[in-house]
């Protein structure tokens, strides 16, 4: 499943373009944004996790655990000058029924009663500090939803978190017709998140996260 490309002018300072990731480079950004927001672990630069193989353009190997069926990579690039650098990335995973139904285990409710056989998971969306408020970050989710669109899925589901400074995604969940399932207190502390920017978890120290999660949830159906 393709996506198209847009383009976005920032205001005296070059464009923005929204793309497809594609290759190894734009993989492993997203799994470096993934580590610095959730303490997503990888040793070396052979350490991808199975999530970003499809993007990376990797096979994965025959005994690969909780791989997905299929993954979109989105990347916000800007370019200025001939010159360009990624400012925000997003990614999303095809995955079946019982990988999704896990994924709501911190929750009170039986996952498996909510998600379809595939389900769409928006695992990350992010956008560097200095390029919010531009409009990247719902596009970012915009292009996502659209492959959630295009894809086999009935559902889609994601975690929402409730920042402890600064804003939330709950608006963009809310504007595109998500519906709030429930809300975990301190769900990153039980999910032992290694890194929080919030909280002042980095990996490697013994600090915990305290942050609050929505699950969210849409049907995607064409």
């Amino acid at each position: 499943m393709s996506t198209t490309e847009s383009t976005a002018t920032a205001p005296a300072t070059g464009s923005v373009r929204i793309r497809a990731a594609d290759g190894e480079a734009d993989a492993w950004y997203l799994q470096r944004q993934q580590h610095h927001w959730f303490g997503a672990g990888y040793e070396s630069q052979r350490a991808l996790q199975y999530d970003l193989f499809p993007i990376a353009g990797w096979t994965l190997p025959d005994d690969a655990d909780d791989a997905p069926l299929d993954a979109c990579g989105v990347i916000a690039e800007h370019r200025r000058d001939g010159e360009t650098v990624r400012v925000g990335g997003g990614v999303a995973l095809l995955v079946d029924a019982e990988a999704a139904a896990s994924e709501c285990e911190p929750a009170s409710f039986d996952g498996a009663a909510l998600v379809s056989d595939p389900t769409v998971f928006f695992l990350l969306g992010v956008v560097d500090s200095a390029w919010r408020g531009r409009g990247l970050g719902a596009a970012i989710f915009d292009r996502r939803l659209d492959w959630a669109r295009a894809s086999p899925a009935a559902m889609a589901l994601s975690f929402g978190w409730e920042r402890r400074t600064g804003g939330t995604s709950r608006p963009l969940f809310e504007s595109r017709g998500w519906e709030p399932v429930e809300t975990i207190d301190a769900m990153y502390r039980d999910t032992e998140r290694g890194s929080c920017p919030d909280c002042g978890v980095w990996p490697g120290d013994e600090c915990e996260c305290r942050c609050d999660a929505t699950i969210w949830a849409r049907e995607v159906t064409a």
